[in-house]
Order: structure tokens, then sequence, then C-alpha cells
């Protein structure tokens, strides 16, 4: 794999699963073969949409969903989920004994993603997922419940539609249980730039990574992990994503992980 890992605390030997308000209970953590096996079987699921499959290759979910540390078994919210591409592999490999919310602003189905989730949810065809329709200043997500969330390519939008991104952080951070991972993925804005590729006028759609790091930091995570898996030197981050001039092109993104202490 093309990550590197941050020493953590030997305190995540043991990961909580439980209901929020019954307590908790511990677990053996899953061996890498019962994790890999469960992210295999999940990115090749013949359920999985056609235009999911389409989009491994520049997505390279493999690779992104083994640095992040799911598993079967655990609860995980996948925050403004939009269409729900990754909430349906993340629903795949956690399982039956697992659960998936599927977090998304008012806003955001508004623009883009409300036809795309009752297609992705229709007839219960992933009854682990949770549909949580909640702005993001105000997610309502009960304390200390889920192992994992990924944030995928969204992170940057964060400041163009709340206006205090470390409440939102704050609440993930109490939603979390203790050693839960939180994996952000997104387009990297040129050094120094912080969140300004993602609020001003021309919209880019990044953001710079130390920025959001220090924004996680300042929440409570510890930084965790870092992948080189979605990297791309060539793109030297000025355009947006979607601009004409960058068709075919990847973005040059950044993988990293955090932990709650």
């Amino acid at each position: 794999m093309n990550f590197r890992t941050i020493v953590y605390p030997a305190c995540l030997s043991l990961l909580l699963v439980g209901c929020a308000g019954s307590g908790t209970t511990t677990h053996k953590p899953a061996s890498p073969a019962v994790r890999e096996a469960a992210i295999k079987a999940a990115i090749n699921n013949p359920d999985r949409p056609v235009k999911d499959h389409e989009q491994d290759v520049k997505r390279k979910p493999a690779d992104v969903l083994a640095f992040s540390g799911i598993e079967p078994g655990q609860k995980v919210i996948d925050m403004m989920s939009a269409g729900g591409w990754y909430a349906e592999l993340l629903s795949r490999v956690v399982g039956p004994t697992g659960q998936v919310y599927m977090q998304n602003p008012p806003s955001v189905l508004e623009r883009n993603g409300g036809k795309a989730v009752v297609e992705r949810l229709a007839n219960n065809r992933l009854p682990n997922v949770v549909r949580w329709d909640k702005p993001l200043n105000d997610m309502q997500l009960p304390g200390n419940y889920f192992d994992g969330a990924m944030i995928n390519l969204v992170f940057h939008d964060f400041y163009s539609i709340s206006t205090d991104v470390d409440d939102v952080l704050a609440d993930l951070y109490k939603a979390l249980k203790k050693g839960a991972w939180v994996v952000v993925v997104d387009h990297a804005a040129p050094v120094g730039t912080g969140n300004s590729f993602a609020t001003n006028p021309r919209g880019q759609h990044r953001i710079e990574e130390a920025f959001a790091k220090a924004a996680f930091t300042r929440a409570g995570f510890k930084l965790d992990g870092e992948s080189s898996v979605l990297r791309n030197p060539a793109d030297n981050r000025q355009k947006a994503f979607f601009a004409p001039e960058m068709k075919g092109i990847n973005t040059d993104k950044f993988v990293v992980r955090f932990r709650k202490p």
C-alpha cells in the first residue's frame, strides 16, 4: 500500500462497539485477512451500480478503505455523502452487523443529491444505511457512537456551507468513540492558501492540506497516517477539478487519517 503510518498509542488495541445510550462492549479487531476480504467483496459486489464501478480506477477505493481502518461490524458516518458512492462501499464492508449514517445537509440534497440518494437506497437495497439529512451545524448525532468517519472530497465544501467548521468538527468528535478513525480525502490547494480556494468566487473547490490538518488538530484529533495513493505532482493545484482544461487530469489529492485519542 502507498501509505505510511504514524505510530499511535497502544490503547487502540481494542475498538469499542455498541449502541449509544446502551453502554459499550469490546470486540477483538478483525484480522488483516478478514478486513482485506471484506473490502475486496464490497468493491466487487455485482449489485454495485455500473457507474460506481467505473470510478474505481480513479478513486482507488481498495487502497483508501484499507488505509482507513474500516472493518466488519463497525458503525461509520459518511459526511456530506451526496449520492452515496462511498456510503455504499462502507455499507458493504461493515456488513449486516455494522451501520452507516449517510449524512447530507439539506442544501446539498436540493442541489444535486436528492434523487441520487433515493435511487441509492431504493427497495431497502442497503438495509444497514441510515439516511441522515441534517445540517452540518446541527447533525444531532448520537454521542460516543461511531467507530469511523469518511470525509471524501468534501471537506473544502464545509467552508462554503458552514460559518463555523470548528463547531462541526467538535460535534463529530463527540459522536466518535475513543480510538475511532477519520479519513479525509480532498483536492489539494497551493501551500499557504488555507481555505481561500474553497470560499473565493472562483470556486476552485480545493483546500490546503496543512490547513485541514490544523482544523482537525484544534478539534482534538491526532494525525495518525498519510497516504500518497491519490497524489499527482503534475497538477499545479490551481484549477477546479471540473474545469474544462482539467478534463482527463486527476487533481493532486491528499489522503490523511486522524484518530480520536
